[in-house]
This record gives C-alpha cells, structure tokens and sequence, in this order.
C-alpha cells in the first residue's frame, strides 16, 4: 500500500467523491482522509488517499497529477512519512 498527497481538492469534496474520481482512473482506493478545518468544517483543499498495494505510487501519481475534479487542477505527489522524534 501507499498513500498520495492531494492539493487543490475543492472545499466542500465528499470522501466519497474524492474516492470515486480516484477509482475512475483503475486505482483501488483503501481509504480518504480530507484535513478538514474542525471549526468551518470545510476542508483546506488537501487529502490523503491511501490506495491498494496492487497499484504503484508512481504510477498512480501519473495518472491523477494535473486532472480535474469540478474545475480545480488536483496536484498529486507521494506522500511523505516523518521520521519519528
């Protein structure tokens, strides 16, 4: 498994939503985080989305970087673990 780094996802996306615009491109989604501003409670455009081992990050990122979901261009890159302190 791995976990992509979204940004520019647009403010009132569903985890729902940002699953399905993934799957579309044959990638099997495991799960979404959206970061979510807990007091507006909109999210601040960016997401993690955790995908199946099945499918490389590499590719995965060719697939989705640069696309659209409603208008807004998705920059997708890996995401990036931090070291433990």
């Amino acid at each position: 498994m791995g976990t992509l780094f979204m940004v520019n996802v647009p403010h009132n996306c569903t985890d729902k939503e940002l699953s399905e615009w993934v799957e579309s491109s044959g990638i099997e989604v495991k799960q979404v985080r959206l970061v979510r501003d807990l007091v507006a409670g909109v999210s601040p455009s960016f997401a993690y989305v955790e995908i199946a081992e099945k499918t490389r990050i590499k590719e995965a990122v060719q697939k989705l970087n640069g696309h659209n979901i409603r208008e807004r261009v998705i920059m997708v890159s890996e995401a990036r673990s931090h070291p433990a302190a």
